[in-house]
This record gives structure tokens, C-alpha cells and sequence, in this order.
């Protein structure tokens, strides 16, 4: 059985942020899915995740960060000037940001590709796991690649798809008061566009971006 850190188990969360820095792969909740985390420097732990989700090697993890300005250590501010706001009212929240990463951020992480998914959640459990382990951690939903498209993955359906796989899970003190996977803008092109739309609207971005292209789903 794999092991299962509760809710308030400060001193299991400490263990488990040590065991993340020295090659773990751990269930852990975010703002809207569980997710399968990892750390992003250790090539096999990544190569773990892929291959216990099945995951195709061409799609890039995310990049959780705990606080919102760290994401300027591993990825290029795309120089928006929407930006900074945009993140001011969302950050923690629900949105990740496709941006330039640095070189610091291996190439296991992001498929070869030369960018890069940003994060800053308001799960506490997710930021503590962070701050804990010292390191921004990888990461992608916790469930069999193909599976779940409508819904969230909640921490019973992670446990059920990957708990014989993970080292641990951490269960999260509530469930998730969003009702959707989080909102993905890209900033690597003319222009930002929505990739995928979640609780956040694009009628929201696009107060900050105004060139925001929106996809017609999302209208």
C-alpha cells in the first residue's frame, strides 16, 4: 500500500518534501486536480511520472512555483505589459502561463520544447510540499493519460490510478472549489491566446491582455 499523508500531518509533509528532493514521485492536490509531482532536476523521477501515466514523451510538464514571483527564475518574462496584473489578480489561482524558459529548466521537463508551463497555486499543502523540499516541482494531473475528460481527477481516481506507482500520497484538506482543470494562456507567439479554458475567463485576461486570442469555445 502506498503511503498516505493526511490532512494536518505537518511533520508527514516535511518527510515527504525530503523524499521529493531525493527522487520521489508523490500524489499531492492542487487548486483544481491532484496531480503526480516530482522533482524537475531528477531525470528519473520525471521518466517515472511518463511511464506510470502512460504519457506521451512529446507533452511538457508544468512548472509549480510557491510564490507568484519565482516563475522569473526558471522562465523569460515575455516583456507584456499586461502581464504583471494579470497575474496580480489571479496569482494564486488556477492559471498557468506558457513563457520562454531558461536554460535552468531541463529539457526532460518540457519535451525538448523551448517553453515552458508556469504555476502559482493557493493550495497550502501544494506550497508547502515547495518550500519544504526547496525546489519548484513538476508536475502534470494525476491519472492514466486518456482517461478523465470531463471532471476533475480527485484524490480517491489519483490514489485508484497511480497509488501502486507513487512513493506517497498527500491528501489535500478540502476538495477543490474550482469545477474545472486550470486556464492555459500562451505567451510565446504575436500575440497570447488561450490554449485551454477553465474557471478563469477570458473575459478576465483579456482586461489584462487585450490581444488576447480566444479560441471559439471559449467565448
Amino acid at each position: 500500500m502506498t503511503r498516505i499523508v493526511r490532512p494536518g500531518d505537518v511533520q508527514g509533509l516535511v518527510s515527504a518534501a525530503d523524499r521529493l528532493r531525493r527522487g520521489a514521485v508523490i500524489v499531492a492536490p492542487t487548486d483544481t486536480n491532484y496531480g503526480v509531482f516530482c522533482d524537475p532536476f531528477n531525470p528519473e523521477a520525471v521518466r517515472r511520472v511518463y511511464a506510470m501515466k502512460q504519457r506521451d514523451g512529446g507533452k511538457p510538464l508544468s512548472m509549480f512555483v510557491a510564490a507568484p514571483n519565482d516563475w522569473q527564475r526558471w522562465a523569460k518574462d515575455p516583456g507584456h505589459p499586461g502581464l504583471p496584473g494579470l497575474l496580480d489578480e489571479v496569482w494564486p489561482g488556477p492559471l498557468n502561463i506558457i513563457v520562454r524558459k531558461r536554460e535552468t529548466v531541463p529539457d526532460w521537463v518540457t519535451s525538448g520544447q523551448d517553453t515552458v508551463a508556469m504555476v502559482h497555486n493557493r493550495c497550502s499543502v501544494l506550497n508547502l510540499l515547495s518550500i519544504y523540499s526547496g525546489i519548484p516541482l513538476a508536475a502534470t494531473s494525476a491519472n492514466i493519460s486518456g482517461t478523465m475528460d470531463t471532471g476533475l481527477v480527485d484524490f480517491d481516481t489519483a490514489v485508484e490510478h497511480l497509488g501502486s506507482h507513487v512513493d506517497l500520497a498527500i491528501q489535500g484538506e478540502s476538495a477543490s472549489a474550482f469545477t474545472s482543470s486550470s486556464t492555459i494562456v500562451s505567451l510565446t507567439g504575436a500575440v497570447p491566446a488561450i490554449v485551454r479554458q477553465g474557471d478563469v475567463t477570458a473575459e478576465l485576461i483579456a482586461r489584462h491582455l487585450p490581444d488576447l486570442a480566444v479560441p471559439v469555445a471559449a467565448r
